[in-house]
């Protein structure tokens, strides 16, 4: 991703944990109210929506674009 977009757009399908699909598992992330601190301010500075996601098994956290 370039600097000036950290953040992927927001899958059309289920949203699926990256560390969790690298060791073979297929883990649902569940969406969250609560961005984390850079991604609030990032998302202040460029005007952009962003939504969290956490995976329930190994408990990483995910941010996108939407919108």
């Amino acid at each position: 991703m370039t600097q000036n977009t950290p953040y992927r757009p927001l899958p059309a399908g289920p949203v699926l944990c990256d560390d969790c699909s690298r060791a073979g598992a297929e883990v649902e992330m569940e969406r969250q109210d609560a961005l984390p601190p850079e991604a609030r301010r990032w998302s202040r500075e460029h005007d952009t929506a962003l939504q969290s996601y956490r995976c329930p098994d190994c408990e990483s956290i995910q941010v996108f674009r939407i919108g």
